[in-house]
């Protein structure tokens, strides 16, 4: 039985200003976020597989053992410098105006992208109001040894939180995280979160979230989240 218990919930919706938010404006809201669609072109696909692939190549070189052999590692090298010059030589994006699927943060974010080779890549699934996500870190995010780099851990929680907000009915910037680390996280392992608006003020949304390893608990997080003036 999972041992991860729910986000408290001390005051009624009502009290603390939470609107019931319909469920095709939630979908909406959290559209750029999730669920990640299949790639529209082919092109999309294979730059895809090419994020997958980057992604399997940053791991190898974070954990390739630099005392091995020296001739293997240049030649290795080389061979990465002569790719990276190959993919810089091609059409870019910053070469034409972005469309709308370029956009959306299922394609681009440091954290959910498919197309964004840094993503580890985050699994997020909208629960009603609830948005609970998971990721596992590899070597790439190593802070402490064994542990996710504490930076990682806030912006994983800032990402989460972000797409949680839409439970406000509306979305915002980050105007303040709050994380604490109750122990490290750690890497190669399933990290379980879950994030959901506990109170909104007019253009401010409060959300709060919690990470899991294995069902325990490893920290958590608060936040405000302020929407845009109407122009």
């Amino acid at each position: 039985m999972s041992t991860i218990q729910p986000l408290p919930d001390e005051t009624p919706a009502a009290a603390s200003g939470v609107p019931e938010v319909p469920a095709d404006v939630l979908a909406e809201l959290r559209s750029t976020w999730t669920p990640r669609p299949a790639p529209g072109s082919a092109g999309r696909a294979a730059r895809h597989r090419l994020a997958e692939a980057t992604r399997r190549l940053v791991e190898a070189v974070k954990l390739v053992d630099p005392e091995g052999d020296a001739d293997a590692l240049k030649s290795v090298a080389d061979d990465v410098s002569d790719l990276a010059a190959r993919i810089s030589a091609m059409a870019s994006l910053n070469d034409r105006e972005p469309t709308l699927d370029d956009l959306q943060l299922h394609e681009r974010s440091p954290f959910v992208g498919a197309a964004n080779p840094l993503a580890p890549p985050m699994e997020l699934v909208a629960d009603g109001p609830v948005i609970r996500a998971h990721a596992v870190f590899g070597a790439a995010y190593e802070g402490p040894t064994g542990r996710v780099h504490g930076g990682y851990v806030c912006a994983a929680f800032d990402e989460v939180m972000g797409v949680a907000q839409s439970g406000a009915g509306a979305l915002g910037m980050t105007a303040y995280l709050t994380v604490r680390l109750k122990r490290g996280t750690p890497l190669f392992e399933r990290i379980d979160y879950e994030a959901e608006v506990t109170r909104v003020e007019g253009r401010k949304a409060w959300v709060e979230a919690r990470s899991y390893a294995d069902g325990v608990l490893v920290a958590d997080a608060e936040g405000l989240f302020i929407r845009a003036r109407a122009v």
